[in-house]
């Protein structure tokens, strides 16, 4: 194929007719339809609900009247006027004279329960205090009607009538839910579906309901009571489901035409497309592997942006090679001269920096690091004590031994290195080594008092290669220790100031202040020509 842009090619072939095809009908008719039938939904919703109030507005007609009817009951009447008097009296402070009024009571619902079929009978006072109920079913929640019972023009109390309810007559057909308190109390759905739901029942309008959209409409005129009410749902994607089912078998032809060309045009395509791009892929997965951005120059691939693509992409990997090998040598030189500008105000801790990083080194061989992680240590230990700079000399160079004062002032010394390199990005690997080379592993040590492994691995091992080279060169105040003591003390104090797997692996390591070997690690360090490559730093220096 030609050169060309990719761009272009998916746009045609692929973007343009789905979009047409799928976006223009399938999209749109589906959309159309689920809101035509929602409306059509809340319309039916709607009329249910008002053919309902016309026919609970003539049922309450009937059972008002056949309550005025009851409500002139002179029994009725009787044990309420009853009851009236026994309570002015104070008789009803007897048990047995109450005992015997609920029994009346109760008679007198039982007649009225014999004349009506109602699930519900309760009478009250006049102070609207129920005195006497019965229900077919206990729990049950009822339709409730009640009319006063009057003596003339003295109130005796009130009679109340009501009908179980029964959400699923009420909904004549569509789903009903009775809500109390804005929760879900009952419903002709399994209540469990409406588990976590939340939304204002007084309201119409669409909810989702487990994955499916419902619609709810709010009943009226429903004497329920207790801050209850009912709401009639209906599914809108059930509604609609037949049409997309239908529209969809419409499209389907059309869908697998459409298919089919786009197939086609993807696998001419992708034979401009597939080849040079798995060439780049190969080599930046061969790139990850080595850790080097390592792009070579490909061959035209005919495809606009691929061959951009993989220009640009040979362009950066060369300009990082090159900025990657500035960068290193800025930062050895920088290294170098943090080193020797703290090496340089003590002429008895010259070349302490780095026998301590070459003794770090050995030990951390022994302990199984990986060559990046010594490369790490050897440099972390190698700026151990740059925080050093910033001692006064009155302390730092005191020949006899330091007041309380001024040990409180060089034991400042890693916090001030860890600010100097902090300000620096690629020293942040070294900090742990710089500002914590100082803690014990029984966490009585300095700045910070951290114990066992919460210290970073590099300071565990500085700390004991920086004792041990502190302890076998001279010092203003003392002579360097015998090799013998010096072996001991370390291995006193294992477990308690050093990490006992530090010290093991210092034992195991060559490392040796004693006679030709001492000498050769000297000449070597202070040799400005010589540098021991990290690769050589595990064979011993003498000869």
């Amino acid at each position: 194929m030609r050169d060309s842009s990719l761009t272009r090619r998916v746009v045609l072939f692929v973007l343009l007719p789905l979009a047409v095809v799928f976006a223009a009908s399938l999209v749109w008719m589906e959309q159309a339809l689920r809101q035509k039938t929602a409306a059509e939904v809340r319309a039916e919703l709607q009329q249910r609900e008002l053919l309902r109030q016309r026919e609970q507005a003539r049922q309450n007609r009937e059972l008002h009247r056949a309550l005025q009817v009851l409500s002139e009951n002179a029994g009725l009447k009787a044990a309420l006027m009853l009851h009236r008097d026994l309570e002015n009296a104070g008789a009803l402070r007897d048990p047995a004279m109450r005992s015997e009024l609920r029994r009346t009571l109760d008679e007198r619902l039982a007649a009225i329960r014999a004349a009506t079929d109602a699930d519900l009978l309760a009478m009250g006072n006049a102070r609207e205090e129920i005195i006497a109920e019965w229900q077919r079913r206990s729990g049950g929640v009822y339709l409730r009607q009640e009319i006063p019972i009057n003596l003339e023009r003295e109130n005796l109390g009130r009679l109340v009538i009501g009908r179980e309810l029964d959400l699923a007559s009420l909904a004549a057909g569509a789903e009903a839910v009775l809500i109390r308190d804005g929760r879900v109390e009952r419903a002709t759905l399994p209540v469990e579906r409406f588990a976590g739901l939340q939304r204002d029942w007084t309201q119409t309008g669409e909810f989702l309901l487990g994955g499916e959209r419902w619609l709810a409409v709010p009943m009226v005129s429903i004497e329920l009571g207790g801050g209850r009410r009912i709401v009639m749902l209906d599914s809108v994607d059930a509604a609609v489901a037949p049409f997309v089912r239908i529209l969809r078998l419409v499209l389907a032809p059309v869908g697998a035409v459409s298919l089919g060309l786009v197939l086609t045009l993807v696998w001419f395509t992708s034979r401009a497309v597939t080849t040079p791009l798995q060439r780049l892929t190969d080599a930046c997965q061969e790139s990850i592997q080595k850790g080097i951005l390592e792009i070579p120059p490909t061959q035209p691939a005919g495809v606009h942006e691929i061959d951009v693509l993989a220009d640009s992409l040979h362009r950066a990997a060369v300009a990082a090679s090159d900025a990657r090998r500035s960068l290193q040598q800025a930062y050895l030189e920088i290294l170098e001269a943090l080193v020797e500008s703290l090496e340089a105000r003590d002429q008895y801790t010259a070349g302490h920096s780095r026998r301590v990083s070459l003794y770090s080194v050995w030990i951390g061989q022994q302990m199984g690091l990986s060559p990046a992680e010594l490369e790490r240590l050897r440099i972390g230990a190698l700026l151990h004590d740059i925080g050093k700079i910033g001692i006064p000399d009155a302390v730092l160079l005191k020949d006899g031994r330091l007041t309380d004062e001024e040990f409180a002032t060089i034991k400042k010394h890693p916090e001030i290195g860890v600010r100097i390199l902090e300000r620096i990005g690629a020293f942040g690997e070294y900090l742990g080594a710089v500002g914590l080379h100082h803690e014990n592993h029984d966490g009585s040590g300095y700045p910070k008092g951290l114990r066992g492994e919460a210290i970073p691995v590099d300071a565990r091992i500085v700390h004991v290669a920086d004792a041990y080279d502190a302890m076998t060169s001279n010092r203003p105040y003392r002579q360097r220790m015998p090799e013998e003591k010096v072996r001991r003390i370390l291995r006193e104090c294992s477990g308690t100031q050093f990490d006992p797997a530090a010290v093991a692996a210092f034992f195991a390591s060559p490392i040796d202040s004693t006679a030709a070997n001492l000498e050769k690690l000297y000449e070597a360090i202070h040799d400005p020509a010589v540098r021991v490559p990290l690769a050589d730093a595990g064979q011993p220096l003498a000869g």
